[in-house]
């Protein structure tokens, strides 16, 4: 079997399989499957709704693509995972096509696209529900178009970066405008191009593609909601980035945040990272133009997230690409001589695998009674397969030819995607709230309420299939959308306090985190509501139902 066959069996396997095995994430993946559910149920294509309120933080692209994908394929997990996997797919196939594109060399850019879907982080990311994998997409996209038109001066390309550009502010908002301006002033400044240079880059018919693809929804949204003019362009975008946001609901971190997650984002292939220690010049690369160019993307974007007062884990996989391409290009003179480097890299890339299967084993055999039954019923084969595969792969990444190391390396992924899939199933009542939200759906209430915290469950809102009311709202995301209708008296609101869900009849189910349980007891006693109408009448997971009821128990 020739190694183009098996290095894209990887990339596939490593995109698709499972996608539909794991039941929604509380959280962002429970949240944004729901608001694309809700379009579909509203249709409302321009105002996103989350629990039947407004929610303008995000632009429309990820709901847009569930949303279709749900009409096609039916709303379930399999569909809505679809929409990031393909995603992760498209941007590692067109890693692959630039880089063999611009080196001549196919061998390199299946290195390349390799290590970007066998990176564990990013396989993760990468199929997770996220706006961050589209826009990954739609960015790479454009800047590998931006590059290619700037060496053969082939409009099309140029024209492809535009467009692609306003896909991919309409994933994840006109940061991304910001990013490619500072990428391409950057490269042009270390370039050294002529001032007349920048001018044909400026394309009338360019930028009038990017306001015909980007602008409509963005007009639309201002016209449907009044506030979406200040709470999308000023809220989200400027008071965010200078940490001034409101709600404050996101994570903050210090300026050099990032600088270990690029480490953490390629396991197993971190110590490639060490490449650069023998040669960081562009001008010392096979390809310095090249480099140049994935230089200023890398940088300014892990400069433009450090000094950004919003900080999240995922943010930098946009900075991803350009640094697995990096790496292979910087390997390239290696490999043409048959140095031992790449093969001294990928044999301590296996022995990293092997101290992670170690300390799986380690945590399995030193922690709590749940977890250890947990690995015992799932992980112990995968352990011990898992030491012997490693075993084997060093042996043999001093035999094989040098081409085939990528895939060699890559091939972990046989062993650690069903592990992780397995890891996930048995978890989901701890991670999602499919089971919870099946029972309750099975029951004969005509509504059901959830207590306080709805984005720790959001998975909850997916599943079910009956009207939700929330009670005392704590939640962020809601924020805006509960405002809105309080500022709208004559509107039947979803928001209620305890009291209220207490005196309601007919009498509906309450989901409430079981941290907040005997809190939410307390409450009910201070409302002087008798605790022995109260029914606690399933425990499951991270959460119980409760009701009013004749006789508690």
């Amino acid at each position: 079997m020739s190694f183009r066959i098996i290095s894209w069996f990887l990339i596939v396997f490593g995109c698709f399989y499972g996608i539909g095995s794991t039941p929604l994430l509380d959280n962002n993946e429970g949240m944004y499957a729901s608001i694309a559910r809700d379009m579909l149920d509203n249709g409302n294509f321009i105002i996103p709704h989350l629990a039947g309120v407004p929610y303008l933080e995000k632009p429309p692209m990820l709901y847009w693509l569930m949303a279709a994908s749900m009409s096609l394929f039916g709303r379930n997990e399999w569909a809505v995972h679809l929409v990031p996997a393909l995603a992760f797919f498209i941007t590692a196939f067109s890693l692959q096509r630039f880089t063999r594109k611009t080196t001549g060399n196919d061998t390199l850019g299946l290195f390349a696209a390799l290590m970007l879907i066998s990176s564990l982080p990013m396989l993760v990311f990468g199929r997770q529900i996220l706006c961050d994998m589209i826009m990954t997409c739609f960015f790479s996209i454009a800047m590998f178009s931006f590059f290619t038109w700037q060496q053969n001066s082939n409009k099309r390309y140029l024209h492809l970066f535009y467009g692609s550009l306003a896909l991919a502010a309409l994933s994840k908002g006109l940061t991304t405008c910001i990013l490619a301006g500072g990428i391409i002033g950057s490269f042009y400044l270390w370039e050294r191009k002529p001032s007349w240079h920048h001018l044909k880059f400026l394309s009338p018919l360019g930028i009038g593609l990017f306001l015909l693809i980007a602008a409509p929804w963005h007009i639309a949204a201002t016209l449907q909601n009044e506030d979406f003019a200040w709470f999308y362009f000023v809220n989200e975008h400027w008071l965010r980035f200078i940490n001034q946001r409101e709600p404050h609901d996101y994570h903050t971190g210090a300026w050099w945040y990032y600088l270990p997650k690029i480490l953490f984002y390629l396991i197993p292939w971190t110590l490639f990272l060490l490449i650069f220690t023998r040669n960081t010049k562009p001008s010392h690369c096979s390809y310095p133009s090249l480099a140049r160019f994935l230089w200023s993307w890398f940088l300014f974007c892990l400069v433009f997230f450090s000094i950004a007062g919003s900080k999240a884990n995922y943010y930098m996989i946009v900075g991803m690409p350009p640094l697995v391409m990096l790496i292979t290009l910087y390997l390239k003179p290696f490999m043409d001589k048959g140095d031992r480097v790449t093969r001294s890299l990928t044999s301590g890339a296996f022995v990293c695998l092997f101290i992670m299967v170690w300390l799986m084993y380690h945590l399995c055999t030193n922690t709590s009674t749940e977890l250890l039954a947990t690995c015992q019923e799932i992980s112990w084969i995968h352990i011990a397969v898992g030491a012997v595969y490693c075993l084997i792969a060093i042996v043999l990444s001093w035999r094989l030819p040098q081409h085939w190391l990528a895939p060699l390396l890559g091939s972990h992924l046989l062993l650690m995607l069903p592990l992780l899939i397995a890891s996930v199933e048995s978890f989901g009542e701890k991670l999602s709230q499919k089971e919870m939200a099946e029972y309750v759906q099975a029951g004969d209430s005509e509504a059901v309420a959830m207590y306080q915290e709805f984005e720790d469950i959001s998975a909850f809102a997916f599943y079910v299939k009956k009207p939700l009311l929330i009670v005392d709202s704590q939640s962020a995301d809601l924020l805006y959308g509960q405002k809105k209708l309080a500022s709208q008296p004559a509107t039947s609101s979803m928001f209620l306090s305890l009291d209220e869900w207490a005196k309601r009849k007919p009498a509906v189910p309450m989901v409430v985190l079981k941290k907040n349980l005997y809190a939410a007891m307390d409450r009910l006693r201070d409302l002087k509501v008798d605790l022995q109408h109260v029914c606690i009448i399933k425990r499951l997971g991270r959460v119980a139902v409760i009701n009013m009821c004749e006789h508690g128990h």
